[in-house]
């Protein structure tokens, strides 16, 4: 190689290039060319060719298949001219130059890795620099020189024993550390003492390093020019396998608003490294663009330098070793994976610096090493949920739906991966499905289940059959109510059926009949045998109605003996509307006999609306007061019936609760002081007893202040009278469903997980993007729950634990709602 001039400038390493003729080239009439020649072409058709236009083939370099050559200048276009030439650029100069630094490992967080055992240990890496010079704190494992002038690799400069002290300083004791102190480092040196190299010396160390079976290249070097050689070279060394790191530049603007960034590190196989300072910075000298991938310390660095001393250096050219080095900590750490899944790793171990993801200044931010553990890798991207357009699908054979699925990975990226995904069906006859289509085949119910990687998600499918319109039976009538006869009589009853569309039907051979007294009286198919004397009933049931038959056989009286005085069981009731209570009624006969006489007495109302009377069953229907009268052989009695108006519950005061801790006592006083709830008993609130999902509800209709005296009927059956306005309150507006159609589930305990659910939609809740670390959080659960973290409503049992399935007491629902309230 020729001996090079050079110059140096004021940070970092850089590759300047000096116009487009090389810096002290000896004569004018001699150009130092790279030339790029066909494949196929053989080393012997090249030196035939070049000799052919008076040049001389410098060196080959066969790795990256360039070649260097002097040629007189005027025969430069004839080399562009032959056909098997694919490329000819000038050798240019490329120059050095230096500053500072000590506190970068420990901001990078390299110790973490050290602590697990990982150093760089048998990674090889090539410092293409201006050597190695020897000293006591590095072990230099082997190297070559490219430079004319010399055969020895040792630094006679300064930047490249610098540069290797960051990345290899041994771990003896003294001096510095390297940031992987066991990496077996090799000096390739390329630059001169002035910091100057040819293109071709670089080119050169390049083809080595992958001759030589490097892992990393470090290049603290650059140039505001584009080369083409450069290019093939740096990408042939990354498709090869190796890592190559290059510093993005000293040449940054005050503002930092133009791009600058250097090539190599301009180039996609090129990891661009830009520098901080120990404020996270950026260093005002280091170059800005969107090719910066990393930052790295590069302002007042401490490391090995020449005469086996210490030097402080500045510049991107310090930050790009601290890159190597943690390169070479996960090359150490995960052996089976290819470089440019190094690549991602180092990516994502990064601490976000300025705008929020990948800047011109920056990068993807502050490289930061770790324990590097195997588990820490796999989970550094995963897909975290399956999403579909359609969670639920109903039509009618022959229909068509297209469904779409969507990838939700950890780094907030969303993919459509309708057609990659795996698609199944439980049962084909009702529905049938392929990437995303699916066709409806017959009535019934299925589940459409979709597969990609580790993660599943499921589409309900119902296709009901057509029904016929509801024409339910809404009244049973007996021809007669009431029989009469003596044991041995024999009375044909029948019973008629009403239905809403207001048919009427025969229905006694299809009816069920029951006698409450079979000695009295017995009953088939609406045939009824007095067996003895006294009094009983005849039930008659059909389709979900009931009516009733009273049947009397009094016995012969001897004489007469009339009813003196009727007298009920109460004279007073009292109760709230849905109250069934049976009274009874007892006639006083002259000869002093008094008997049960509920069943043949006539019963009346004054006032229906507030309540009825048959046989004795009293049925409170709404608020007032009314009188009922019993009637029997002449003789009547009065019962005042009094169905007081509801009066608000007294407030109890919280402090008379014995079981509230100072933790729940504000919110137990929220809620009694606006009347939510008054607890279990005037000493009791039960904090630490399960909610039933009635009194939930209550709780959430009174806190959200909904009408529940004009919402629409639940459907629930199970709903008792107190809860049924808060249930149709909530169901109406979309907060809550049942276990099923018809049943609530009013006295089943509420989970956690349900109730996060419950308050998500009540007060459209939102994360926010935010994500939990639970893990007993599935993806049904997952966007309530950390919609309840983000908004500070809860933090969960422990840090892992949300405690999705366990039951929420009383005491933590009224937490979370007061709360939701300060929201």
């Amino acid at each position: 190689m020729k001996n090079c001039a050079y110059s140096l400038i004021s940070v970092g390493l850089l590759l300047c290039i000096q116009g487009n003729s090389p810096v002290f080239a000896e004569n004018n009439e001699e150009k130092q060319m790279l030339i790029v020649f066909d494949e196929g072409i053989s080393q012997q058709e090249i030196d035939q060719k070049v000799e052919a236009v008076d040049g001389d083939v410098k060196e080959t370099f066969e790795q990256v298949g360039i070649t260097s050559v002097e040629v007189p200048e005027e025969s430069i276009d004839d080399l562009r001219k032959d056909p098997s030439v694919e490329h000819v650029e000038e050798d240019t100069l490329v120059h050095l130059s230096e500053q500072i630094e000590d506190w970068g490992i420990p901001v990078t967080n390299i110790p973490d890795a050290w602590n697990s055992g990982f150093t760089g240990e048998g990674v090889k890496i090539a410092v293409i620099d201006s050597g190695i010079a020897p000293h006591s704190d590095l072990a230099v494992a082997g190297g070559v020189s490219t430079v004319g002038y010399t055969s020895s690799y040792s630094d006679d400069q300064g930047h490249g024993t610098h540069v290797a002290g960051i990345i290899g300083a041994r771990n003896n004791g003294f001096g510095v550390k390297g940031a992987a102190y066991e990496s077996e480092i090799y000096a390739v040196k390329a630059f001169d003492q002035e910091g100057a190299a040819y293109l071709s010396d670089l080119l050169e160390g390049i083809d080595w390093s992958i001759s030589n079976g490097m892992d990393i290249i470090n290049l603290s070097s650059g140039t505001q020019t584009a080369s083409a050689a450069l290019q093939s070279a740096v990408d042939q060394a990354y498709e090869s396998g190796l890592l190559i790191v290059a510093a993005a530049g000293n040449d940054g603007a005050p503002d930092g608003l133009k791009d600058t960034v250097d090539f190599p590190a301009r180039y996609s196989s090129v990891i661009g490294v830009g520098a901080v300072d120990s404020y996270f910075n950026r260093a005002s000298f280091s170059s800005t663009g969107p090719a910066v991938e990393v930052a790295a310390p590069g302002v007042k660095i401490l490391s090995t330098y020449l005469g086996n001393q210490y030097a402080y250096m500045s510049g991107t050219s310090m930050a790009a070793p601290y890159v190597t080095g943690e390169l070479a900590l996960l090359k150490q750490a995960y052996p089976e994976l290819a470089n440019e899944e190094l690549r991602r790793v180092l990516v994502e171990h990064t601490q976000d610096l300025g705008t929020e993801g990948r800047d011109p200044f920056f990068g993807y931010g502050l490289i930061r090493a770790s324990s590097f553990t195997k588990q820490e890798f796999k989970e550094i991207n995963p897909l975290s949920a399956i999403t579909l357009n359609e969670n639920s699908l109903s039509g009618m054979p022959g229909d068509v739906i297209s469904v779409i699925a969507s990838a939700t990975y950890k780094n907030g990226e969303v993919q459509n991966i309708t057609n990659e995904a795996e698609w199944s069906s439980a049962n084909p006859a009702v529905a049938t499905v392929e990437d995303g289509r699916v066709e409806l085949k017959g009535y019934g119910s299925t589940a459409i289940t979709v597969t990609y990687e580790d993660q599943s998600a499921v589409v309900m499918v119902d296709v009901p059959a057509p029904e016929p319109e509801p024409n339910p039976v809404v009244k049973l009538e007996a021809a007669q109510t009431i029989l009469t006869g003596q044991p041995g009589d024999s009375v044909e009853v029948t019973v008629s059926a009403t239905y809403k569309n207001g048919e009427v039907q025969n229905v006694t051979n299809r009816a069920e009949w029951s006698s409450a007294n079979s000695a009295v009286a017995t009953v088939q198919d609406g045939r009824v045998e007095l067996k003895g004397y006294g009094s009983t009933t005849i039930t008659v049931t059909y389709e979900g109605q009931s009516t009733m038959i009273v049947v009397n056989s009094p016995e012969p009286q001897p004489e007469p003996n009339p009813v003196v005085k009727l007298e009920t069981s109460s004279a007073s009731l009292t109760g709230t509307p849905g109250d069934m209570i049976t009274v009874t009624a007892s006639a006083t006969y002259k000869n002093g006999e008094v008997q049960n006489v509920t069943n043949g007495a006539e019963w009346s109302s004054a006032d229906n609306s507030i309540a009825t009377v048959e046989s004795g069953r009293v049925e409170l229907k709404g608020y007032g007061s009314t009188t009922l009268t019993a009637a029997y052989a002449g003789e009547t009695a009065v019962i005042i019936v009094t169905v007081p108006e509801p009066q608000p519950e007294p407030v109890t005061e919280t402090g008379a609760f014995q079981d509230v801790p100072s933790f729940y006592a504000p919110a137990v006083e929220y809620l009694v002081r606006n009347q939510i709830t008054q607890g279990l008993s005037q000493t009791e609130f039960g904090v630490q007893k399960d909610i039933i999902r009635a009194d939930a509800a209550i709780w959430l209709a009174k806190e959200l202040n909904l009408n529940t005296e004009r919402a629409e009927e639940s459907g629930f059956m199970d709903v008792p009278p107190r809860a049924a306005g808060a249930v149709n309150a909530l169901k109406q507006a979309g907060i809550i469903g049942g276990k099923t159609v018809t049943r609530f589930g009013a006295s089943d305990p509420l989970t956690r997980g349900e109730v996060a659910l419950i308050l998500q939609r009540a007060y459209n809740l939102s994360g926010d993007g935010r994500s939990s670390s639970f893990t007993d959080v599935s993806s049904r659960y997952k966007e309530a729950v950390d919609a309840l973290v983000a908004n500070n409503i809860t933090s969960g049992y422990t840090e892992t634990q949300f405690g999705v399935s366990r039951n929420i007491t009383r005491g933590q629902l009224a937490v979370f709602l007061y709360r939701l309230s300060s929201e």
